[in-house]
């Protein structure tokens, strides 16, 4: 079985890309349509990054299955 690579959601705001960070290393890159696993409390949940819509109807990032929107930075995701 493949290990996976685990570390903290980072968005990189001058390239507009997501990267999985382990001690301020950047791993692996995330990209739209890309699965991959973020920790909700004590269990990995299988998600994906997309673009949604908050109250005002301005657009925000959303990880899918999950209540996480708009600031993602410092979740803890493998891949």
């Amino acid at each position: 079985m493949e290990e996976k690579i685990t570390g903290t959601l980072v968005f990189d705001i001058s390239t507009g890309t997501f990267w999985i960070v382990e001690e301020e290393v950047a791993k692996e890159q995330i990209q739209f349509g890309d699965s991959f696993e973020v920790k909700v409390g004590n269990d990995w949940v299988k998600t994906g990054i997309e673009i949604s819509s908050d109250d005002s109807g301005d657009l925000v990032f959303k990880l899918k299955n999950t209540d996480y929107s708009g600031i993602l930075d410092g979740l803890e995701v493998r891949k």
